[in-house]
């Protein structure tokens, strides 16, 4: 299918740590933002398939994921 087979190939994920491991030559910091990347690089193993010159640190979370149901209601009230 369109999409999902071109998202899940393994050779392709293999040549993309392949790229960034060339050009990481110095440690890189990345912040996953939101906390659907952090689930999605978590339950795929992409963060431990990446070298270890870069480090993941867990973002604050997108507006819509550190919202409480509250405060969005109240907005939404007024």
């Amino acid at each position: 299918m369109k999409y999902l087979d071109e998202y899940r190939n393994g050779e392709i994920a293999q040549g993309i740590v392949a790229e960034l491991t060339r050009r990481a030559t110095r440690p890189w910091v990345l912040m996953e933002i939101c906390g659907g990347q952090t689930h999605t690089l978590k339950r795929y193993g992409i963060d431990e398939m990446l070298p270890a010159s870069i480090e993941l640190v867990h973002g604050p979370g997108c507006p819509v994921c550190v919202t409480s149901l509250e405060t969005i209601f109240a907005v939404l009230d007024s």
